[in-house]
């Protein structure tokens, strides 16, 4: 019993020192304390707007946040997990206008520098972290993409049914007169 838990120390100490397994960054529920850390650690902040426990992972298509991302988010980002499952999280996400997407701001926390709306590739979260992480100064966003949405369907209204404006009465003439209030 000893000697499989000795191996399963040692197996794992190795596949941490060669960097197997990527160290995930620290995620902060708290949008308000990753700006007081954003501000003191003069990074930006990287907020992932997902739902449930691991949504931030789920947000990244094909296999999730990959060791390079997880690498740059770890170093240069303060992390912010938005899970929309809850009822903080539903405000939250509201006030960013999305359901489920990534906001990258700049280090103040007061300018959006990307605005990602749905899932995003590994690839494109990559380049949007170097992109990100190396700017000094944003002030306007500077890249907004929202993934496509499927097209609504097409309804047809039915059509309008109007009344007639008046309503003719016709009466059968019965002799000479042939006007229905006189009956002469």
């Amino acid at each position: 019993m000893m000697f499989s838990t000795s191996l399963t120390a040692m197996a794992v100490t190795g596949l941490l020192a060669y960097g197997s397994i990527p160290a995930q960054p620290a995620w902060v529920s708290d949008y308000r304390t990753a700006l007081t850390q954003s501000v003191e650690s003069q990074k930006p902040v990287a907020v992932f707007i997902a739902h449930g426990g691991d949504g931030y992972a789920k947000l990244v298509t094909d296999g999730g946040i990959g060791a390079d991302a997880a690498k740059l988010l770890k170093q240069s980002y303060v992390c912010v997990y938005v899970d929309t499952d809850t009822k903080s999280g539903k405000d939250l996400a509201g006030s960013f206008g999305m359901s489920k997407g990534l906001v990258i701001s700049n280090k103040s926390g007061t300018v959006q520098a990307l605005r990602h709306e749905g899932a995003v590739s590994p690839t494109d979260l990559a380049t949007y972290l170097e992109r990100y992480s190396q700017t000094n100064t944003v002030t306007t966003t500077a890249t907004n993409v929202a993934t496509p949405a499927a097209p609504a369907p097409v309804v047809a209204a039915p059509a309008p049914v109007y009344a007639p404006a008046f309503n003719p009465y016709l009466a059968p003439s019965f002799g000479v007169s042939s006007c229905p209030n006189c009956r002469r």
